[in-house]
Parts: C-alpha cells; sequence; structure tokens
C-alpha cells in the first residue's frame, strides 16, 4: 500500500516514518510534504493508496488540500495532537484519525482499517461532508456520515429523531426516511452529537430534543416524540430531564 504523509514538524515526520517501517512492513511511504502548498502538488502528481494529513500548517489547513483537490481516491487518516472542533467535524464524517504522539497499536489498527477499504470509492463523500462541516466552524457541525452494510449516507443532523442501541451497532430514526442499523456503539454518538440537542434518557436510547412532545408518568416514565414513538425514561434520569424542560420554558 502506497503511503503519502503531510505533516510540518519534521520530527513527527522522522517518528511517523520510523513507525511505518517498524509496524507496518506492507506500507511504502512514497512522498512526504511540510505544508498545504507541497501536499497539494504531491497529492496531484502522486496516486497514493493512503494519506496522513497532519490538520493545522503553517500556511492553512489540511482541509484546505482536500477542498482544492479534483477527486478523492485515496483512504485517509487524520493526526492531531489535541481535541478541538476540527476533530469533532472529522468525527462527524465517519473519517478515522489518531492522535499525537502516535500510538504504534492505533496506527496499525488504523492502517489495517484503512487497507480493508481501499475498494470502497465513497471517501469523496465523506470528505464533502467534512468540507460542509468545517466551512462554518462556529457552528456544531451539521451533517453526518451513517456507514451501514449497504454503503454510507449523510444525514442531517436535524433530522435524527433518537438513537437506539442494539448491541454494538446503533439504529438511527431518521425523519421521512427509512431506519439505520450502523456498526457504532450508542456511547459514540453520544459523545459527538451535540448535548444540547440531544439527550441520554436511557442506557439504550438518545433522543433528539427538537422531537420531544411530552413526558408521561402514566404506566411508568417514557418519553413521547412527534413521530409517536414511546422511548423510556431512566429513573436516574427524570430530574435532569425536568431541569432541561424547565430551561426550554
Amino acid at each position: 500500500m502506497k503511503v503519502v504523509l503531510v505533516e510540518d514538524n519534521p520530527a513527527a515526520r522522522r517518528n511517523f516514518s520510523q513507525l511505518l517501517d517498524q509496524y507496518c512492513p506492507d506500507v511504502q511511504l512514497i512522498g512526504e510534504a511540510e505544508n498545504v502548498a507541497q501536499g497539494l502538488e504531491l497529492l496531484t502528481n502522486c496516486k497514493p493508496d493512503l494519506v496522513f494529513l497532519d490538520i493545522e500548517m503553517p500556511d492553512g489547513t489540511s482541509f484546505d488540500i482536500l477542498r482544492k483537490l479534483p477527486e478523492i481516491n485515496f483512504q485517509i487518516i487524520f493526526a492531531s495532537s489535541h481535541e478541538k472542533y476540527a476533530l469533532r467535524a472529522i468525527k462527524f464524517s465517519a473519517i478515522d484519525y489518531i492522535l499525537k504522539p502516535i500510538d504504534p497499536e492505533e496506527l496499525v489498527n488504523a492502517v489495517k482499517k484503512a487497507k480493508s477499504e481501499l475498494t470502497n470509492h465513497k471517501t469523496s463523500q465523506k470528505v464533502q461532508a467534512l468540507i460542509h462541516n468545517t466551512n462554518n466552524q462556529e457552528k456544531d457541525p451539521n451533517r453526518l456520515v451513517l456507514k451501514d452494510k449497504y454503503g454510507i449516507q449523510i444525514v442531517p443532523v436535524q433530522d435524527i429523531m433518537h438513537l437506539e442501541a442494539n448491541g454494538s451497532y446503533t439504529k438511527f430514526y431518521i425523519h421521512k426516511q427509512d431506519n439505520l442499523l450502523v456498526s457504532r456503539g450508542l456511547k459514540d454518538y453520544e459523545n459527538i452529537l451535540s448535548k444540547q440537542q440531544f439527550f441520554r434518557c436511557h442506557q439504550s436510547h438518545l433522543i433528539n430534543l427538537d422531537y420531544l412532545l411530552r413526558y408521561d408518568k402514566r404506566d411508568g416514565d417514557y418519553l413521547v416524540l412527534k413521530d409517536k414513538s414511546k422511548i423510556p425514561l431512566a429513573t436516574r434520569k427524570k430530574e435532569v430531564l425536568l431541569k432541561i424542560i424547565d430551561d426550554i420554558n
């Protein structure tokens, strides 16, 4: 698998190269770049299978590179030294990332995942969602990329009514669309979706508060959503919910 590295820090590039040599022997590093201009030129001229992208560089960000490329026909793994808005947008777009300093096990797993998806031609759709989510960093990302057994779907966050845990999977209930079963746990989505908009009302349920119709105490505590769904409310969550309702009022 041919790999390109775009990273502004020389020491980080050396470390990355050494880790790839040591832990990913079937990977060939075919080029390196230290800024946006070099990265754009390198990716335009090379035909890599996988690209490691640092997020922030002296002359811009890796998103600037992706915006200017005519097509995206390689897998992408972002590398970042800190959790920021950009990394949250990456999570929303279902693109892989690893945190610095690089953990060898995380690197190996990320490369294996990228290799398994080389025949998947959906990367450009995920990048489009990422660019959309990073165009206005004042706001929360508003497009979520969901991958199920049939492919990927880009869903406006505002259309997600509620989510339900299904083992290690999550079932999405989406306004005026078919339900989606996604191979990521509910906890992952609780962590990335806005706490102001989504509420974990039960161990197995996460609801969009914009779709909350009423709280009903008959036959046990449950919530009724605008689509007429009845969602259980955990006892320990009741007080939190009542505060949210008071704040809305």
